[in-house]
């Protein structure tokens, strides 16, 4: 694995922010050498900018600030274009602390095995929900149960989760492919980049992940 960059779009995750820089730093010698963090910023009103570029001296985080709330299809294109021309490897995740920086070596192992994409899935044996209200759970399996059956890709039973791990490669496929990574503006950005990968023949693994809603200062952004 040689250039790896892990893209976080966020917005109004100030307090979120130091928790999971620290479980970076606590993490980062089991990254590749030369790794980065890219922060994109998409006009955040409570500091979180600011917040993260002060681990500039302890972590390799670079800030975008978007000059317009684009959702996050919109700070997930513009991660993922900023990222392809450097990077090898692009791992992307939330920036609200729920995940965990520890689940990458798994899914950079898929990829050293030939995966074009490897989601961290709650449905994988192993995947877990802690914090998550009822009622959000059923939606979302009753949704991911329909999806794969209208929409099969490869062995992928989370279309929804944003903690991925994408070949370079694959999404300048993509790219060539539709013109645009992304144009759904809201959380549907993940499930349409996921059929994007499939139309270009990706090869697309899961492992398990563990996603802790009770890690979260804030409340959920998802309609």
């Amino acid at each position: 694995m040689s250039r790896l960059t892990v893209v976080v779009p966020v917005r109004n995750e100030r307090e979120a922010v130091p928790s999971l820089f620290t479980r970076f730093k606590e993490y980062s010698s089991q990254l590749p050498p030369g790794w980065s963090l890219l922060l994109v910023d998409g006009m955040s009103t409570d500091g979180t900018p600011e917040v993260a570029e002060e681990w500039s001296d302890r972590l390799p985080v670079r800030v975008i600030r978007l000059s317009e709330n684009r959702g996050l299809g919109g700070a997930l294109e513009a991660g993922l274009l900023e990222a392809i021309p450097e990077s090898d490897v692009i791992v992307t995740m939330d920036g609200d602390d729920s995940h965990d920086p520890s689940t990458i070596g798994a899914m950079l192992e898929n990829i050293d095995d030939g995966a074009d994409l490897v989601i961290a899935s709650r449905f994988e044996p192993g995947g877990e929900e802690i914090g998550v209200a009822g009622h959000r759970k059923v939606l979302s399996h009753a949704a991911s149960g329909l999806l794969r059956t209208l929409f099969p890709v490869g062995a992928a039973k989370d279309y929804s989760s944003g903690f991925r791990a994408y070949r370079s490669d694959a999404l300048r496929a993509v790219a060539d492919a539709h013109g645009r990574l992304v144009e759904e503006s809201g959380f549907s950005c993940m499930m349409e980049l996921l059929l994007k990968l499939r139309s270009v023949g990706a090869d697309v693994r899961e492992v398990p992940l563990v996603l802790r809603y009770d890690l979260k200062p804030t409340e959920s952004k998802m309609d």
